[in-house]
């Protein structure tokens, strides 16, 4: 048991101090304030500590069965109603080593865990990572990151309507958005690969489509027209899009076994297509 003695002055501060501390140690806040209450004031009565801490006695007596669990209270009597004292720093050295055996078991018992993943084959599961996202800007920065994290020499697979050709998109064709897509592809060697709509629309773009720099495109059957909507796939990263009039979202999926599978759905419609 541990007794302090000190001049009232300096007995809320040394107080506060060592509650922050405690707290710094993996005490709640509760049990802080109790256990640096009892530092200075033991041996006392759970009345005496909730009035003290300004906490419901039920909350006292809850943290009071935690703190003597870890080792860091004892309890006596006086006038047969029962103490609670604070035990010392060996109390609390010994609590934290007691953590630390039982987080090292927890890391060995995790290697063990890990192993046996290996065994049955999971090491290597890769959960898929999925973004949902809204409006024109997300698009913006979904696109932008997909060229960017390409890796190089890929192929971006596009399935997509007429949007682009919209006012709204208009940015696209702007210096400032064609110079940063043109790096990014640049820097990664990514090569287009463009299915459209059989459309007047798209037939008057040729031109623009045959002027552009790695980029095979053609057209889907007429019985296959897509209609506000838009598929990315380059890499591990799939985005699919709605492009509905004031509802614009997407859904960005990371994940290398669902892209291989696009890409398969993808090459059966090209093969399907028009050139």
């Amino acid at each position: 048991m541990l007794k302090l003695s000190y001049n009232c002055g300096n007995m809320q501060n040394i107080t506060d101090n060592i509650t922050k501390q405690l707290l710094e140690i993996g005490l709640s806040d509760h049990e802080a304030a109790i256990y640096g209450t009892l530092l200075a004031n033991s041996p006392a009565s759970a009345s005496f500590v909730a009035k003290k801490c300004n906490l419901a006695r039920s909350s006292v007596y809850t943290a009071l069965g935690s703190l003597t669990a870890k080792g860091l209270v004892g309890t006596t009597f006086k006038n047969e109603i029962k103490q609670f004292m604070a035990e010392g720093y060996p109390a609390i050295e010994n609590l934290l080593k007691k953590e630390e055996a039982s987080v090292t078991k927890k890391i060995k018992s995790l290697e063990g865990i890990k192993e046996t993943l290996k065994a049955f084959g999971n090491a290597e599961l890769k959960i898929p990572q999925i973004i949902v996202f809204e409006g024109q800007e997300s698009l913006k920065k979904i696109y932008l990151s997909m060229l960017r994290e390409a890796p190089n020499n890929s192929t971006m697979y596009i399935l997509r309507d007429e949007f682009v050709w919209k006012d709204p998109w208009s940015f696209i064709f702007t210096k400032e958005w064609s110079e940063r897509v043109k790096r990014f592809r640049k820097e990664n060697n990514i090569k287009t690969k463009l299915l459209l709509n059989d459309s007047k629309e798209e037939h008057t773009r040729e031109k623009y489509y045959k002027s552009r720099i790695e980029t095979e495109y053609r057209f889907l059957p007429k019985e296959n027209t897509i209609k506000d909507f838009v598929i990315y796939i380059v890499g591990d990263v799939i985005s699919i899009l709605s492009m509905e009039k004031n509802n614009l979202i997407g859904i960005k999926i990371t994940n290398d076994h669902i892209a291989s599978n696009f890409k398969n759905i993808f090459e059966v419609a090209w093969k399907k297509s028009m050139k």
